[in-house]
C-alpha cells in the first residue's frame, strides 16, 4: 500500500498529495515504485514464493557497434582488465559472459604466450612473437602486498586481441560447451 500511494504522488502517512516537484513525483521513480509494488504482490499472491522466468542467455557476441565501444587504454592493462572492459559492453542477462581463459587459450594457440613453470606453479608467459605484439612482463604486488610477475597487453596488444575477437569467441563458445 506505502509503494502504491509514494508510486501515485501520495505521502502514504498523511495521505495528502506531494508536492508537484518532489522526487517521487519523478516519472522513472514512480514507474519504479509501481513495478515493485506489482513484484511484491506477486510475491503474496504466491505464499511467499517468486519466480523469474528467465531467458536463455546466448553465448558471448558483439556487434560492431558495441565493439566500437571497447575502451582500449594506454597504459597496459591485464587480461581480466580486457575482459571486463568487453564484458561491459553486453547486456549479460540475454548473452554470456566472455571468460578471460578464452583470450588467454586463444593466444597461446595462435603462439603469443606460452606455458613455463615457475615454483612448481605454470604460469603464462609471452613468447617473441606476443612480446612484439605489446605482451609484457611486469612486477606489481597483489592486494595482500605480495611482488609478482604479472602478463599485461599495451595498447598494440590489445587492437591485436579486439581486431582477433570472432577467433576468441570461437574459443570461449568451444570453452562453454565443455
Amino acid at each position: 500500500m506505502y509503494l502504491e500511494k509514494l508510486a501515485n504522488g501520495i505521502n502514504p502517512l498523511t495521505n495528502e498529495n506531494v508536492a508537484e516537484n518532489d522526487i517521487i513525483n519523478n516519472v522513472r521513480i514512480s514507474r519504479c515504485m509501481f513495478y515493485v509494488s506489482g513484484i511484491l504482490k506477486q510475491i503474496l499472491d504466491n505464499k511467499g514464493r517468486f519466480k523469474v522466468e528467465m531467458p536463455d542467455r546466448v553465448p558471448f557476441t558483439l556487434t560492431k557497434e558495441q565493439l566500437a565501444n571497447f575502451e582500449f587504454s594506454n597504459t597496459p592493462v591485464s587480461v581480466t582488465e580486457i575482459t571486463k572492459r568487453l564484458n561491459n559492453l553486453i547486456n549479460p542477462i540475454f548473452v554470456s559472459e566472455l571468460k578471460s581463459g578464452s583470450i588467454t587459450q586463444w593466444l597461446t594457440e595462435i603462439n603469443m604466450l606460452n606455458n613455463i613453470v615457475v615454483n612448481n606453479k605454470t604460469r603464462k608467459r609471452p613468447t617473441e612473437e606476443g612480446i612484439k605484439m605489446g605482451i609484457i612482463i611486469k612486477e606489481v604486488v597483489s592486494q595482500y602486498g605480495t611482488p609478482y610477475e604479472g602478463v599485461f597487453y599495451d595498447i598494440n596488444a590489445q587492437h591485436f586481441i579486439i581486431d582477433n575477437i570472432d577467433s576468441v569467441i570461437s574459443v570461449n563458445t568451444q570453452r562453454a560447451k565443455k
